[in-house]
């Protein structure tokens, strides 16, 4: 969409802007790493890869990370703050490559925050989650360009001091890889209320709306892309006249949409969250015809940061459902209809390229995307691959004075509607972490081994060591 590229421009500017104000005023942290990756076959095992916001090539290699950054300065009274980074990595294997981890600038007032450029999505639970506790955003792809305006912190209601509260965000966002529609623009908005039940118990409950939209193609042409457009694709209505067929029967571009769903409990020795995380793609989902497709999670703090295990997460994934195997079709007179069934997460019809951003799912890891084809393209995840169930357990704590932290999973994959796999294959994958005390040393180290083992992805053994070096200028 010609009129929103310019937002490339603007965020190199104002990120400019920010740094030369910020750097004058603020003490500025620097963060170097170092890394070595290496398995016993040509490709990583999952762990290594995955959740690693896009980072980590799936192939031995070593990679050099450098970033400044400062964060908004917790302990300031003043109601406007900054805050900025910019992060690269450069890799050195069969498809290494130099790559923006982070660049933008935040601006925050009182309760509100704008970020400018592509940040990396806040990492929960510990980063002993497989999806950071969120079926569509997880820490997986790269970090992608754009404007966020949010809350910082839950917003009181006049009405409701006491037991009500509310967060927000709204965001737009440019998907700028090698994708089937080219650049493809991304709006983004969420809404959560959490609702204070008792001194121990709070509930969150919660809806994020995201949608792709614009671009070309040579198969579909140039897709909408004027302001009454965008009026269409953030409020979920249909397309208009020059919107393809399908888009005019349902909601103009690609939608993915979720709830969320959080209990917490607050206790002396322990906190406890039990988190739900629903994904839809239209009305079926909306109307919750495929109930049991969700990411369920337990996330328990035992409060002992010295403890053997200090916390633990246990989770389910399961996408099985899909609102049922009714395809959609046309009828006798070649009307088209859309039937309730066969949702088919994480893929479209038009927007080909589907949830994905450089080659890797921006939702669960669990989603495998197809192979990149001969131009360079990533057509969404594999069918079939998108319907399966998967067990996960991490947790962290210290081993003496040995931080460390593992992650095992067991995913089940059951092919598609009418082409179920037979035998089903199974994925049993991985991971365990230790910072090193290095208290004679100017940096940390970091080793880490993984494995995989089944019948979805190679028998594979790996693991990495890293060189961490931070301070302050």
């Amino acid at each position: 969409m010609k009129k929103f590229i310019p937002l490339q421009i603007v965020l190199v500017a104002v990120i400019t802007l920010s740094f030369t104000n910020v750097f004058a005023q603020s003490t500025t942290n620097y963060a170097i790493e170092i890394s070595s990756y290496a398995a016993t076959k040509n490709t990583l095992p999952f762990w290594l890869t995955a959740n690693k916001f896009g980072v980590v090539p799936n192939s031995s290699n070593g990679i050099v990370s450098t970033s400044v950054f400062k964060d908004f300065d917790k302990e300031s009274n003043k109601p406007f703050l900054f805050s900025y980074k910019a992060s690269f990595s450069s890799a050195v294997a069969t498809d290494g490559q130099t790559i923006i981890n982070e660049l933008y600038a935040g601006f925050k007032y009182k309760n509100l925050q704008l970020i400018v450029g592509n940040k990396y999505n806040e990492v929960l639970w510990e980063g002993l989650s497989s999806s950071n506790g969120n079926i569509l955003q997880s820490t997986n792809a790269r970090a992608y360009p754009g404007i966020a305006l949010k809350s910082a912190n839950y917003f009181k209601l006049p009405f409701a001091k006491r037991w009500l509260t509310v967060s927000f965000s709204y965001a737009d966002y440019i998907l700028n890889d090698t994708r089937f529609n080219g650049t493809v623009n991304l709006h983004s908005k969420s809404l959560y209320f959490k609702s204070a039940l008792s001194k121990k118990f709070s509930l969150i409950t919660g809806l994020e709306h995201n949608v792709q939209w614009g671009g070309s193609s040579e198969e579909f042409g140039k897709q909408p892309s004027s302001f009454k457009d965008y009026l269409r694709v953030i409020s979920g209505s249909s397309g208009g006249v020059d919107a393809l067929e399908g888009d005019q029967i349902n909601a103009l571009g690609n939608t993915i949409g979720g709830y969320l769903l959080q209990l917490n409990y607050t206790g002396a020795k322990t906190n406890w969250n039990f988190y739900l995380s629903h994904p839809f793609e239209d009305r079926s989902g909306r109307e919750f015809m495929n109930w049991s497709d969700n990411l369920y999670g337990v996330f328990i703090d035992f409060k002992k940061n010295k403890a053997f295990i200090s916390h633990l997460v246990t989770e389910f994934t399961y996408t099985k459902n899909m609102s049922g195997g009714s395809p959609h079709g046309r009828t006798p007179d070649g009307i088209a209809f859309v039937a309730s069934g066969r949702d088919n997460y994480f893929n479209n019809g038009i927007y080909q390229s589907g949830w994905t951003y450089f080659g890797n799912t921006i939702g669960s890891p669990y989603f495998t995307t197809k192979p990149v084809d001969e131009n360079g393209i990533t057509k969404g995840v594999i069918i079939g691959d998108n319907r399966f169930m998967a067990f996960n357990t991490g947790f962290k704590g210290y081993i003496k004075n040995i931080a460390y932290d593992a992650m095992f999973s067991y995913v089940t994959y059951f092919g598609w509607f009418g082409k179920e796999y037979s035998p089903r294959p199974i994925q049993f994958s991985g991971i365990f972490n230790v910072v090193l005390p290095t208290h004679k040393l100017p940096f940390k180290i970091a080793i880490g081994t993984a494995f995989d083992t089944g019948t979805y992805r190679p028998v594979n053994f790996g693991g990495y060591i890293k060189l961490i070096k931070t301070g302050v200028f």
